[in-house]
């Protein structure tokens, strides 16, 4: 029997509450292959998961060489940060994007700067920290479709002594701050969110955005802690 074209089409989805229907088709009712196709569908999900973890602590270790963070507090926040992002709702946004952290002492908390790069610039950075091998497509760097993307380079200038949370709040708000005001960003967000968070995501000015992002993301305790350190937010704007 030749195996039909939908063939691995199955899958098993688990909804908020934790429980688990399988999406199938119509003609699935009646097909000899039904549990040969799921227990196929199955296989290929759990490859693709090991392969999605691979590609998220290869972008993870390459954010870190090439940052430059000099305090060793701050950069075990960063590494969390940058752990706990890429597991959290909508975080693979971030897979398109390449965030870099520099730390620089000076009298403001921080801030961002953001500069559009060919892709021929992004190999030539990789092949010096890779040892000279062609950038992945699946890693940080990922091309835009119109041949370029943003470097996203986030100037940490003080950071909250023994306040982890805090620090990482710092971090979180910076980083959601991005994606709450840069239209590319913004345009990334939109992908991964279902039909009714699209709209309520639109509707919200740019603040609103920040702390929906932050919360979604998994930051709503570090948040709180980083405002509380600044006695506001809207200090930094």
């Amino acid at each position: 029997m030749e195996r039909k074209e939908c063939y691995g089409s199955l899958q098993e989805i688990t909804d908020k509450n934790g429980f688990i229907t399988t999406e199938s088709r119509p003609e699935c009712r009646d097909c000899e292959e039904l549990r040969d196709c799921l227990r196929f569908s199955k296989q290929v999900a759990e490859e693709k998961g090991k392969e999605d973890e691979l590609t998220k602590q290869n972008i993870i270790t390459q954010i870190i060489d090439l940052s430059q963070i000099t305090s060793n507090e701050l950069g075990e926040c960063l590494l969390e940060f940058l752990n706990r992002i890429y597991n959290s709702p909508i975080g693979t946004v971030l897979f398109k994007n390449l965030l870099l952290f520099l730390e620089i002492p000076q009298g403001k908390l921080s801030s961002i700067i953001t500069v559009p790069i060919s892709p021929s610039t992004v190999d030539l950075i990789h092949d010096e920290v890779r040892g000279n091998r062609a950038i992945d497509q699946t890693e940080t760097g990922k091309k835009r479709a119109d041949g370029e993307f943003s470097l996203q380079i986030v100037l940490i200038q003080g950071y909250f002594p023994h306040n982890k949370k805090a620090n990482m709040g710092l971090i979180a708000y910076e980083v959601a701050h991005l994606f709450s005001s840069d239209n590319n960003g913004i345009r990334q967000v939109l992908q991964k969110l279902t039909h009714s968070e699209s709209y309520l995501f639109k509707r919200m000015d740019e603040k609103h955005r920040i702390g929906w992002l932050m919360e979604k993301w998994g930051f709503r305790d570090e948040l709180e802690a980083f405002q509380n350190e600044v006695g506001s937010v809207k200090g930094l704007e």
